[in-house]
């Protein structure tokens, strides 16, 4: 009987990190094309709204990993949004545009870079909040 929950731990712990990892994906991918939506005007609500996902995502890594779920979220969304960003899509088209003098205003011209920094810099702040405020004792 004892075998058989260590097995269950074992399962569960082994989905809880391929859910980890899935999320990371989905949040990066979904940030990925909405991060440029607004950033014309004078609100980047795409770019907030893409970074915020991925913070929420890594604070939930760290509930259930600790450091090291905040780590496997960062390498996996990191690596998707990455891959987006410098791959070229059908007819050459890409989706994380940067440095154009078509972008008129600062956003616009800077909404690439400050997502892809930013999603790498909103989980190391996730990364560096007090360990207590994770943990399940009050």
């Amino acid at each position: 009987m004892a075998r058989q929950t260590g097995q269950g731990n074992q399962v569960k712990s082994i989905l809880t990190w391929v859910r980890i990892a899935l999320f990371a994906l989905f949040s990066a991918f979904l940030g990925t094309m909405i991060a440029r939506d607004g950033s014309d005007g004078p609100f980047p609500w795409g770019l907030i709204v893409s970074l915020l996902v991925i913070f929420v995502v890594s604070l939930l890594a760290r509930r259930d990993k600790k450091i090291a779920g905040v780590g496997v979220g960062l390498v996996f969304s990191s690596a998707m949004a990455w891959i987006l960003a410098l791959s070229s899509g059908m007819g050459g088209s890409i989706l994380v545009p940067v440095a154009s003098s078509a972008f008129t205003t600062f956003f616009s011209a800077a909404a690439g870079y400050i997502w892809l920094f930013g999603m790498i810099i909103v989980q190391l702040i996730a990364a560096l909040l007090p360990r207590k405020w994770f943990s399940g004792k009050k």
